[in-house]
């Protein structure tokens, strides 16, 4: 198998080195500037190379010293003067000037290339430094063959090997620092799967997200997730597209021919099928199968299923491992791309993947479930306080409208206090069933849509309180209902302390998500006194600790205008 392919998967998406290896830029400023100055010293105590062009090599040698020693002073200074990307196809171009100045294939500064192909293979993966290996080979050959002394000052057995020692050591090279960067990126995708254990996200929004993780880390087209124990006899499909939104992934219902088709491999089989567009070496079949039960490799014993899964899927290439959780099947994992990016190794990692996730999804529908649970306590409770409270008391007024209407028939009109008493009864009542009524409708929000319910929550309290609440939104915007309720008791704080605190007759409410975190802010419209803007902004505790249960922060803000803005921002 080739591994420019195999690697291929994994390095579709290469991002710029965090600030974390500011150290890596300042030891490799370091090594140039080391390799510059000790070949200038070494050709200074031994002149015999090179032995043509002495005064321009000279030069040409000070000039890189000096292009080192700014790079690494830059690298010091936390800058940079060129793109790290950059940087080591100057080197490339520097060395074949020395080359061609000094003895063409037979140069002193041919080993200088293994400097540019470490760099690039360490720090940008197999793709890089393979390019960097074939360049560099390509370049030195042509270059050094070009300017090679003639006759029998030739050296043709330098000229052959030395470029294969490019291509082979420089090979090695990559692919040692291409699995480097590839472990790297994994444990950190592993990471980032463990911390999506938010039980208020729900399991469609954690299985979304971890969706989009999976599809960026491979640049793969097309994801999708099948569970077999989220509803009896009715698997469920999760399913990311690329450029899809994370929170539109929800649990599908799936004909029975689609179901049964995902899931028609094995409980224990792991297979990845690469297609016809695959380059392979001679006897490479192109597809890998993995029995997990076994811990056996049965690729030619599920070759042909394989195949004829992508063919009825019509997809080109895809992996495919099971899930399990307690030793019991729960459906199966797919990753699906137009072209080979994947290959035997990431069905290891996309089971450990599998692994981590599947106890959060657990604890996340178990928590649901104790919330359901929960929530029927609660009704029960509200039933029994609301016969204790409310219909107790008006089967008394029952029973004191009846004395009334027996004292009236008997004659006796004297019945002022019982009217009174029975006045204030029904006060007292209306206003306990109102608060009832009003704690139901804030509970309103699980199952609905969440502009549509923050709307009405909005006319309501607007309503009650003669506060103008105005909503404003960028598109469509649908939680999970744990979430959601969470978000309609900020707004609800936020409001209430705008009415409490403040003069002012109208509020803002902004809602819109930034990548991946939910924005909202709520605005007053009451300009602060000259007292009060010279004070700094107060952040309401309530809220701040509502936020910090999510994973969120609260900053509390002034506009231009002077206006309070309380600013909440939520993680997705």
């Amino acid at each position: 198998m080739i591994q420019s392919v195999a690697e291929r998967g994994s390095f579709t998406t290469e991002q710029e080195p965090s600030t974390l290896e500011s150290v890596d830029d300042r030891m490799i400023g370091l090594m140039r500037l080391i390799l510059a100055l000790s070949a200038l010293l070494i050709i200074y105590i031994d002149p015999s190379e090179p032995d043509r062009f002495v005064v321009i090599t000279y030069g040409a040698l000070v000039a890189y010293s000096l292009y080192s020693a700014v790079l690494y002073f830059l690298s010091v200074r936390h800058a940079r003067l060129l793109p790290n990307r950059v940087a080591h196809w100057v080197d490339i171009a520097c060395f074949l000037i020395l080359v061609a100045l000094s003895s063409g294939t037979s140069s002193i500064f041919f080993f200088f290339f293994f400097f540019a192909i470490l760099v690039a293979s360490f720090r940008w993966g197999f793709r890089a430094g393979f390019s960097v290996t074939l360049s560099s080979a390509l370049l030195f050959t042509v270059v050094g063959y070009a300017t090679a002394p003639r006759g029998p000052d030739f050296e043709l057995n330098r000229f052959l090997l030395r470029p294969v020692y490019l291509l082979v050591l420089g090979y090695m090279m990559a692919y040692w620092g291409g699995r480097e960067l590839r472990l790297k990126r994994r444990l950190s995708l592993l990471k980032e799967i463990t911390q999506l254990s938010n039980p208020r996200f729900g399991v469609s929004q954690t299985v979304g997200s971890m969706l989009q993780r999976l599809q960026a880390f491979y640049d793969a087209d097309f994801c999708s997730l099948v569970m077999s124990d989220l509803h009896p006899d009715e698997p469920r499909l999760f399913r990311l597209e690329r450029a899809q939104p994370t929170e539109s992934v929800q649990a599908e219902r799936m004909p029975p021919r689609l179901a049964q088709l995902l899931l028609s491999l094995p409980d224990d089989i792991a297979v990845v099928h690469q297609g016809k567009s695959r380059l392979r070496s001679l006897g490479d079949p192109g597809d890998y199968a993995f029995d997990l039960k076994s811990k056996r490799e049965c690729t030619a014993q599920w070759q042909a299923a394989s195949a004829a899964l992508a063919a009825k899927l019509d997809v080109e290439c895809f992996v495919s491992v099971p899930l399990h959780y307690r030793g019991k099947a729960t459906g199966r994992l797919y990753l699906i791309a137009r072209r080979a990016i994947f290959d035997g190794s990431d069905i290891d990692f996309l089971m450990q993947v599998v692994e981590q996730i599947m106890p959060i999804l657990h604890n996340i529908r178990l928590l649901a479930r104790l919330a359901a649970n929960a929530a029927e306590q609660e009704r029960q409770r509200l039933a029994r306080d609301i016969h204790d409270s409310v219909i107790q008391p008006y089967i008394g007024l029952q029973y004191k409208l009846a004395a009334i209407r027996n004292k009236l028939a008997a004659g006796d009109g004297d019945v002022a206090d019982d009217l009174e008493r029975l006045f204030q009864v029904t006060v007292n009542e209306v206003h306990g069933l109102r608060g009832f009524v009003r704690g139901l409708k804030d509970s309103e929000v699980q199952g609905s849509n969440f502009l549509s319910a923050v709307r009405r929550f909005a006319a309501q309290f607007a309503a009650d309180y003669g506060l103008d609440v105005r909503v404003e939104s960028e598109g469509e915007l649908n939680l999970a209902g744990l979430l959601a309720a969470e978000l309609i008791q900020i707004i609800h704080e936020g409001l209430s302390n705008i009415r409490k605190h403040t003069a002012a007759h109208g509020s803002k409410i902004t809602l819109a998500r930034a990548d991946s975190t939910l924005q909202l802010y709520i605005e007053n419209d009451d300009a602060p006194s000259e007292d009060e803007s010279a004070r700094a902004p107060f952040i309401p505790g309530s809220i701040a600790e509502r936020a910090e249960e999510l994973g969120g922060s609260v900053r509390v803000e002034r506009s231009l205008d002077g206006r309070t803005v309380v600013k909440v921002e939520i993680p997705l």
